[in-house]
């Protein structure tokens, strides 16, 4: 089992300070180190997560198969460089429908870009933004 945990911070905006969460996902149940960490809605996550057959929600703490942390991973990626919530239920869908090989793919490419940093995120991202038409 694989867990993925919250986080929530306050960040500095334009009209004043604004609360956001930050999704960790971390290789074992019982890891202290993330390998990967995004901006997504935690609601998002878990619904995702329901869809997709999970059930292991604890308070802010997720426990999923092997499948479903490779898809929700790959959602939280891509969903922090995404604004429109239509967009989202796309993502979601496109997320929903990968087969296993451009699963794993994918999921490979967001975790090299994590091993540079948060940031390095963004490029793998809006690669598959742009393959999948979400842009």
């Amino acid at each position: 089992m694989k867990r993925v945990s919250y986080t929530e911070r306050r960040v500095r905006r334009s009209s004043g300070f604004e609360v956001v969460q930050v999704c960790r996902f971390y290789p074992f149940t019982y890891s202290l180190k993330p390998e990967l960490s995004a901006v997504c809605p935690w609601s998002e996550l878990v619904l995702l997560s329901e869809s997709l057959g999970e059930r292991g929600v604890r308070g802010r703490s997720l426990r999923v198969g092997e499948s479903a942390y490779k898809r929700l991973l790959m959602y939280a990626a891509v969903r922090q460089t995404l604004r429109s919530r239509a967009k989202a239920r796309e993502l979601e869908d496109v997320v929903r429908g990968l087969d296993e090989y451009e699963l794993h793919f994918w999921y490979s490419k967001f975790l090299e870009a994590a091993e540079r940093g948060r940031l390095a995120l963004y490029r793998p991202a809006r690669a598959f933004k742009v393959l999948h038409r979400l842009d």
